[in-house]
């Protein structure tokens, strides 16, 4: 969802990836977002233990680098250790009675026992629903200990959806092609849906992100025309051809004068703001 501030100081936007970390600082001037600092860099991930002091590394010369002031930061919870959905609140509902509901809701949507997961509930600007969003605990904590050990306090922990939404508001989908991995994000109104595709050859991906897109249109959840990409240019190229010989505007997402920039999701992360809850009780 995007919400906006009054202030031009936000928080930083850190995505912290498999073997790649992204710092962003931007600021919001009448209305519109502009970066003041970008940049990503590479570690080597050799052991869990090495990997964590290589990330808080990381980021501390990131941030002597960007030379910026701000120390509040935006994370987010791995895609593979989240699950959102929408929540509807019946008539009356006060927002104590609607997080008890939320938290008896996550035992039939998760298989993580209770003291295992996070579960937050957050309001949707323009919606009765809520966006509720549930999480691996011990994924977000370590995330969080390690930006703290490098200075930084993370005042928020986002969703994958809601991020790349706020990265790529023009476009009715994002497929993530970085890496080893890749997803789909189809944004409907006022949440949208996630696919997460296993390891394949290009052409198994085509068929199965257009697979998607048309249960996303059955479903209602939207008629996705146009799609941004982020990944890899050589592979991510062949996919936006394949796709837009079906009619689909495909093309890589673009942020000021940088085609799929590698800081795309940290970004995204940098422009979450924070909605007060009182407005929603």
């Amino acid at each position: 969802m995007t919400l906006f501030t009054r202030r031009n100081r936000l928080p930083l936007g850190i995505d912290i990836d498999f073997d790649e970390l992204s710092v962003v600082a931007v600021e919001m001037r009448a209305g519109h977002f502009t970066v003041k600092a970008a940049e990503s860099r590479n570690f080597r991930p050799d052991g869990e233990v090495e990997r964590d002091r290589a990330i808080v590394e990381t980021l501390r010369a990131l941030l002597r680098d960007l030379n910026v002031n701000e120390r509040r930061c935006v994370i987010a919870a791995p895609l593979g250790e989240t699950h959102t959905r929408l929540f509807r609140l019946p008539p009356g509902m006060r927002r104590a009675e609607a997080e008890r509901a939320a938290l008896l809701e996550a035992d039939s949507l998760v298989p993580w026992p209770s003291r295992e997961r996070l579960v937050a509930l957050d309001p949707i600007p323009g919606a009765s629903e809520m966006l509720l969003s549930i999480a691996r605990s011990a994924a977000v904590d370590r995330a969080a200990r390690l930006v703290k050990l490098a200075g930084v306090e993370p005042v928020a922990i986002d969703v994958p959806l809601c991020v790349w939404r706020r990265a790529a508001p023009e476009a009715d989908a994002l497929l993530d092609l970085r890496r080893e991995r890749a997803a789909l994000f189809v944004f409907g109104e006022p949440l949208g849906t996630v696919e997460r595709f296993p390891q394949a050859t290009d052409d198994r991906l085509i068929a199965q992100t257009r697979a998607v897109l048309i249960q996303a249109r059955r479903d209602g959840i939207a008629d996705v025309e146009r799609i941004a990409t982020i990944g890899p240019r050589d592979r991510a190229a062949t996919i936006e051809s394949e796709l837009s010989d079906d009619g689909y505007d495909a093309q890589p997402l673009t942020l000021g004068a940088s085609e799929s920039p590698a800081w795309a999701f940290a970004y995204g992360l940098a422009t979450w703001s924070v909605f007060s809850r009182e407005r929603a009780a």
